[in-house]
């Protein structure tokens, strides 16, 4: 079995297992020998949608526009500075997403800034 390199997360598609890079993490364009793959526009910002808000507490979204956008993964400083923008989130809310293939985790951030990326959402019913 083979995982990205990255995350650690399991990989199927055969692009992936060959570059040990799963898409979430490759992001953009990539040159790989001959070949080039491009994994969406290079100037397009992540697309998302609210899922839930509890004020104060956490909000849950769900990255919508990896096929045409970059992914909440790999745009997240953007996501996270939409999300204080557009909902008003604060510094102590937990910010949670669904990322293309299903998997739910938790982004940490500092303020207006990222930080890191929790696998999962521990205590937290989405």
């Amino acid at each position: 079995m083979t995982h990205c390199q990255i995350c650690g997360r399991k990989l199927t598609h055969p692009v992936s297992v060959e570059l040990r890079i799963g898409p979430v993490c490759r992001g953009g364009r990539i040159d790989y020998g001959q070949r080039e793959f491009d994994f969406g526009g290079e100037n397009m910002h992540a697309s998302f949608e609210l899922i839930k808000h509890v004020y104060g507490e956490y909000i849950f979204i769900r990255d919508i526009g990896h096929r045409q956008f970059k992914t909440v993964t790999n745009d997240v400083q953007y996501v996270i500075l939409e999300l204080y923008d557009r909902y008003s989130i604060t510094d102590e809310t937990r910010i949670f997403y669904e990322d293309s293939e299903g998997q739910r985790d938790e982004i940490l951030h500092e303020g207006k800034k990222f930080i890191d990326f929790k696998f999962g959402h521990e205590g937290v019913e989405l």
